[in-house]
């Protein structure tokens, strides 16, 4: 039924919207609470050190229930403030918002810190200071939690973006900060990978997956680490009588130290416009799945066919 965007600023009295944008949807869920949403922006506006506060208000069958604030704190806030405005948004969000998402944004100085709630369980002022004290570790431009109801299928999730530390150390932060804890990492290292590593993820894995991954991060474009193992790996590299020794390099350092069976994907760069040959090996096993028929040029089907002969386990 109803989207509403509004903005406050503190030298503006607390309540009064500096933009609003109503969106006409198709149908609501139960009450409009937009008012009530704005008088949350309100409170927040008045607190320590809130430059500027932007309430986001959704309800309706096509946009689903939302509740979003944005606040931006002022250059020479502390992270107490910012701390304080957490607490608060949990406090002012009763039992009315129970159906909707939550979400809470905290913009301080050039850091973006992103929260986002769907079990209703007042999470903003105990995750704030964990990624407070990560976006000041990591330097991360922004750093976003997404906290998942029972009823979805996906992971609680951290991402980082812009980080500007190494990926293994960046691992080291989370871990000393939320280790003990069951989540996605999703990063992307100065290296260009992406990273996705499911949390709890111990040291002892750390360490041996940094031994033997660190030499050949250059060609890799995403890690996946699940139950302390790697359990994909993807890289690209350049077509040529080279790319079969550089294949052969990775699968082997990395089967090092994997225990059990995991996927190694590679894309083979050819030609002056960079097609990619995609290939794919389940290295220690043989489970593809429903493989879709290959696109791939015949040198790089051949080339797959060495690499499965060599170490899957279909033959």
């Amino acid at each position: 039924m109803v989207g509403r965007r509004a903005g406050f600023r503190k030298t503006i009295a607390a309540g009064a919207a500096v933009l609003a944008l109503t969106v006409g949807l198709s149908g609501c869920f139960g009450p409009d609470l937009s008012d009530r949403a704005h008088d949350i922006g309100g409170v927040l506006s008045t607190k320590p050190g809130v430059e500027d506060v932007r309430t986001v208000y959704q309800n309706g069958f096509d946009s689903g229930r939302l509740l979003a604030h944005t606040v931006t704190m002022s250059t020479d806030a502390t992270h107490n403030q910012a701390v304080e405005v957490a607490a608060t948004f949990d406090q002012e969000t009763g039992s009315e918002f129970d159906r909707y998402d939550q979400e809470l944004t905290l913009v301080i100085s050039h850091q973006v810190i992103e929260m986002r709630d769907s079990t209703s369980s007042d999470i903003m002022e105990e995750r704030t200071p964990h990624l407070l004290a990560l976006a000041s570790e990591l330097s991360a431009d922004r750093i976003e939690w997404d906290q998942q109801s029972e009823q979805n299928p996906f992971d609680d999730s951290l991402r980082l973006t812009a980080v500007q530390s190494g990926p293994f150390r960046t691992l080291s932060v989370v871990r000393a900060e939320l280790g003990s804890e069951s989540f996605e990492l999703r990063t992307k290292a100065p290296s260009r990978a992406e990273w996705m590593v499911a949390f709890p993820y111990s040291e002892q894995a750390q360490n041996r997956q940094e031994t033997a991954i660190s030499p050949i991060l250059g060609q890799t474009d995403e890690i996946r680490i699940e139950d302390d193992q790697v359990s994909s790996y993807r890289v690209e590299v350049h077509d040529g009588p080279a790319a079969v020794g550089q294949l052969r390099e990775k699968i082997e350092r990395i089967d090092t130290v994997n225990p059990q069976p995991w996927d190694f994907h590679w894309n083979l760069t050819t030609g002056p416009n960079s097609q990619w040959n995609p290939g794919w090996v389940n290295v220690g096993g043989c489970d593809y799945g429903e493989e879709p028929d290959s696109q791939s040029a015949s040198s790089a089907q051949t080339l797959e066919d060495q690499l499965r002969a060599l170490y899957d386990t279909c033959q």
